[in-house]
């Protein structure tokens, strides 16, 4: 019995010699994350102080602010024309479509053979057309869009230039 009792003793002594093990490993990480914490606040701290201090760096700020607002000034109007010749051209492809729906729909309820293969004809053909102008306008709107951005990439380089000398 008193082996038992001697055993069981040593067994609890090894669970919770782990136990206590971890809990103080877990207090160690703990209070080092709280110093790390700490720290990165006073540094972000010192960091803030320096830069509000620094009328220069304001003054910096205030140059870079300046020069993004005057680059979305001149890059919004050349990308609203660009947009809008994107809707003109999904209008026209919603109207073409349901003039083509029409003549499907109408190809297929046409009861007499000749007549139903002219209609499909008809109707193959206007599609193939259509996809060929599509490919033709999403082709010159990129084309567009590219001498946009080449105009747009100018003119910043050229203000950027200007403001630097």
């Amino acid at each position: 019995m008193k082996a038992n009792a001697t055993r069981e003793k040593d067994d609890l002594n090894h669970t919770t010699r782990p136990v206590s093990e971890m809990a103080d490993a877990a207090m160690k990480n703990y209070q080092q994350a709280l110093r790390t914490g700490l720290k990165l606040q006073e540094e972000a701290g010192k960091w803030w102080s320096s830069m509000l201090q620094q009328t220069t760096l304001a003054q910096d700020w205030q140059k870079r602010v300046n020069n993004a607002t005057g680059m979305a000034t001149n890059f919004m109007p050349l990308a609203q024309r660009r947009l809008e010749e994107v809707m003109s051209l999904m209008e026209q492809n919603s109207h073409t479509s349901t003039e083509l729906i029409k003549k499907a729909v109408d190809a297929a309820q046409t009861p007499a053979l000749a007549e139903s293969q002219a209609k499909w004809m008809d109707f193959w053909t206007c599609s193939l057309g259509v996809a060929r102008s599509n490919a033709e306008a999403v082709s010159q709107i990129s084309s567009k869009a590219i001498d946009s951005w080449i105009e747009f990439v100018r003119k910043s380089s050229d203000a950027a230039e200007v403001h630097a000398a």
